[in-house]
């Protein structure tokens, strides 16, 4: 499976937006309705930070469900 890089990707194979902090390893889910379809999901961490310890190592990635249980991964603080 190839590697979404917009929002309609996600849309379309089901998947989900997370965005992680690499300095205190807090993940949480955006509302990847907020953007526009065609924006790429690996620019949007661009000027954003961690809402915890406030650093801009942040990035954004596509999240799949579990593929056994069906569920989605637990956002971490």
């Amino acid at each position: 499976m190839e590697t979404p890089t917009t929002i309609r990707d996600l849309f379309s194979e089901d998947r989900r937006l997370g965005l992680i902090c690499n300095y205190c390893g807090r993940f949480r889910y955006l509302n990847q309705a907020r953007f526009e379809l065609d924006t790429d999901i690996r620019t949007i961490a661009q000027g954003m930070a961690c809402a915890r310890c406030g650093s801009r190592d942040v990035e954004t990635f596509a999240v799949s469900r579990h593929p056994r249980n069906g569920y989605w991964p637990a956002e971490r603080s």
